[in-house]
């Protein structure tokens, strides 16, 4: 998800705009793009994420840091909060980070068949299709391979791309639909730049240690 935050947050969320971050468990992410654009301080992120009595905590409470238009929680309801706040704010664009696990929640596919019978060309959901949930791929649980085409039949405009290419998102969301909701799905990997993580669904929980915390900034910083 970094390369897609960061295009959405330098190149094309304005500040009238909304994020629905509903891929709750990779706050991370979204807390190091705020800190890249000046919305959270670097050291206050180094030093207090996830740390006790702190606000940087593994799920954000509303209000706690600008930027940030949603509670965390479970998975699966950021979808309805975006439809709900793009039917209000016509003049506004609500992006909708989701994720394909997450797609298994009915709250969801409900979602998916109300955005395009409100027409809500204002709506950009963009789903990291990263393959892996809990400790399987989706496949085994879901499998999910024909969802562009679902997704096509009930009216939306479905682009898929490589989400770790910068001109693949740019193309894409320049060719963002003016008449029906947009969803953006971007083929991911986990992990994506460290060799021993792409892909190892082992770190879909494990912290890395001390050596290969230092591997992978090495790899990273290259």
């Amino acid at each position: 998800m970094v390369e897609i935050m960061s295009f959405i947050y330098t190149k094309y969320i304005q500040k009238w705009d909304k994020l629905i971050f509903s891929k709750w468990h990779a706050w991370s992410v979204l807390y190091a793009t705020l800190a890249e654009i000046w919305k959270i301080d670097k050291e206050e992120l180094i030093y207090t994420y996830c740390q006790n009595g702190q606000k940087l905590w593994w799920h954000v409470t509303l209000g706690t840091i600008e930027g940030v238009d949603a509670t965390a929680g479970s998975l699966g309801h950021g979808l309805s909060m975006g439809i709900g706040m793009a039917v209000s704010l016509k003049d506004s664009k609500v992006f909708v980070i989701i994720w394909d696990g997450e797609t298994n929640e009915w709250s969801i596919r409900e979602g998916f068949q109300f955005a395009p019978q409100k027409k809500l060309s204002n709506l950009i959901v963009i789903m990291d299709r990263n393959k892996q949930q809990w400790l399987w791929s989706t496949k085994e649980i879901i499998n999910l391979n024909k969802l562009d085409i679902a997704l096509d039949a009930l009216w939306w405009n479905v682009q898929t791309i490589n989400g770790h290419d910068f001109d693949q998102i740019k193309e894409a969301f320049d060719k963002l639909a003016k008449e029906k909701p947009n969803i953006i799905i971007a083929d991911t990997i986990k992990g994506k730049w460290v060799d021993f993580m792409e892909d190892n669904i082992e770190f879909h929980y494990k912290t890395p240690n001390e050596e290969q915390y230092q591997n992978a900034l090495q790899q990273i910083n290259k």
